[in-house]
């Protein structure tokens, strides 16, 4: 049989069919220690708390036992929709231009999702919601890759799985001189057609973060090695980052 492919599908509208597979060997609880560990001193159990790119909602899921007040967002359906249990209260929106008024004590963002804005531009204007939706003395955390782990991913380009009735191919490149990272998941149905879905990551110099929180209003409380307590660095594969509102 022929098999027709499809590349024409937002970001995640088919690999949400495959990520627990993809994500496999990731450490969810242990994940979710570590943001939890890194907020403590900030929040109570009746904080408010927004997770931004929440994916299938596994981080706030575990958070929430703890943390009951926690929404979780995603600018794709298809991931929210593959979370059945509906532990979280979660709304389908851009990180960019959020939908809310209330006030957050905790914001965090988890698996570098935050590279998915493409420019300064974005990348400034998530800070900028940020700044508007933090309380006085709340924090946002979040993850970003770094060039070093582009580099790193190169070595194991291409990745191949199945599960259920899907299986797929995942091919990494790395556009040194645009700062790019591109995954490309062919992805294959039980019809036997193959749908093609592009991924593309911004992977911002790290002095970029800097510059663009700074211009935000916000400042950078820690900047560590991502699951670490490690002072990060531009040769880190990824940083996690601490903000708060400056307070002039």
């Amino acid at each position: 049989m022929t098999r027709n492919l499809k590349s024409k599908v937002k970001a995640y509208e088919n690999v949400s069919f495959i990520y627990d597979e993809l994500m496999k060997d990731v450490n969810y609880p242990e994940w979710a220690k570590y943001i939890q560990n890194i907020s403590s001193e900030f929040i109570r159990k009746d904080s408010k708390i927004l997770e931004l790119g929440a994916g299938n909602c596994k981080i706030a899921n575990l958070l929430s036992k703890k943390l009951p007040e926690i929404i979780a967002t995603d600018i794709s359906l298809s991931m929210l929709k593959s979370e059945t249990k509906n532990v979280v209260k979660k709304v389908c929106c851009d990180m960019i231009s959020l939908p809310f008024n209330t006030k957050f004590d905790l914001i965090f963002s988890t698996f570098d999702s935050v590279n998915y804005l493409m420019s300064n531009k974005k990348l400034s204007a998530l800070f900028k919601q940020v700044n508007y939706l933090l309380k006085e003395d709340g924090i946002f955390t979040f993850d970003v890759s770094l060039e070093k782990n582009s580099l790193e991913l190169l070595q194991n380009h291409a990745v191949e799985g199945s599960t259920g009735s899907y299986s797929f191919k995942r091919v990494s490149k790395f556009y040194k001189s645009r700062k790019v990272h591109k995954n490309i998941f062919y992805i294959t149905g039980a019809d036997n057609n193959v749908v093609k879905e592009v991924h593309e990551q911004k992977i911002f110099d790290f002095e970029t973060y800097f510059d663009l929180i700074f211009k935000a209003g916000l400042y950078v409380v820690d900047c560590f090695e991502a699951f670490t307590f490690k002072i990060g660095n531009a040769g880190s594969d990824r940083i996690q980052f601490i903000l708060k509102k400056a307070k002039y």
